[in-house]
């Protein structure tokens, strides 16, 4: 009996260890903000739409509203409690991302390395004038050998208007490498299968599929860009309600924003993942 007893113990501090550990990571993803639920709550459930002309919007439970500043990347992320830098050991570099982006970027990374596989964030948050700055860099290249539609469609082939970025949400992370073609052969090749094996499990998705097989608008395939969907999809949905073509602005081209032969919001900001729109229907 003793020993049973003893054994019956034992598991029990185990267990409360446990729980213990949970805790102190959970604490970590409190978010002001958003309040968002445990990633089985507030993914938003894949619904029967049936053909893609049905307009239907599905938003989570405690579905709070996201300032304006926040999804136009115009506040300061780096002194956002909610956001957190990125240990040296996922980069290089200075980077912040979610708080809760970043536990399960935690996670995937371990569960990576258990399968040989070493996942190294490039980039992260970006705010407006980040993005400015690429943008404005490229536009000064572009606008010397094409008229002002043509330079800002070929910058957006990768490169998105400072105001529409998914990187302003601290959501989407680059990994590893910015070309393809690094995930074509290789050690590239087994990264990028590893991640459409396994990201999913952990709240990721790769953002910008192949448009020659899902014939999505917007930006050119992206292997290396991944977004965490339980947040992101919440900044989508309330990008769409809340922004329109007079928050993009204070840069250069961005006139264009709205222009027919462009229309950021309808053909980039919504040409996501085919995946994304199985579960969010935005109206455009």
């Amino acid at each position: 009996m003793s020993k049973l007893i003893a054994c019956f113990l034992s598991v029990f501090l185990l267990s409360c260890n446990n729980e213990n550990e949970s805790k102190s990571l959970a604490k970590v993803v409190q978010s002001s903000e958003l309040k968002t639920l445990e990633n089985k709550d507030i993914l938003l459930q894949t619904a029967s739409f049936g053909n893609s002309s049905t307009k239907k919007t599905v938003k989570p439970k405690n579905f709070e509203k996201i300032e304006k500043n926040i999804l136009l990347g115009k506040f300061d992320y780096k002194k956002d409690s909610n956001f957190s830098i990125v240990s040296s050991k996922y980069s290089s570099k200075t980077i912040y991302l979610r708080n809760e982006v970043l536990l399960k970027f935690d996670q995937m990374y371990n569960a990576a390395l258990k399968d040989g596989i070493k996942l190294v964030i490039i980039s992260g948050t970006r705010s407006f004038n980040h993005q400015k700055y690429i943008w404005d860099r490229k536009w000064a290249k572009n606008i010397l050998k094409m008229d002002s539609i043509s330079a800002v469609k070929e910058i957006m082939k990768y490169s998105s208007m400072p105001s529409t970025s998914r990187h302003h949400w601290g959501t989407d992370i680059d990994l590893n490498n910015l070309e393809n073609s690094y995930f074509e052969i290789g050690e590239g090749k087994k990264i990028f299968d590893w991640l459409v094996e396994n990201a999913s499990k952990y709240g990721f998705h790769m953002t910008y599929d192949n448009q020659e097989e899902t014939k999505r608008t917007g930006y050119k395939m992206e292997k290396w860009h991944w977004s965490y969907m339980p947040i992101s999809e919440q900044f989508l949905i309330q990008f769409n309600e809340y922004i329109n073509c007079e928050n993009i602005s204070s840069f250069k081209g961005s006139k264009f924003a709205c222009h027919p032969k462009v229309d950021v919001i309808k053909n980039f900001v919504n040409g996501i993942n085919t995946d994304f729109k199985k579960i969010i229907n935005v109206t455009e």
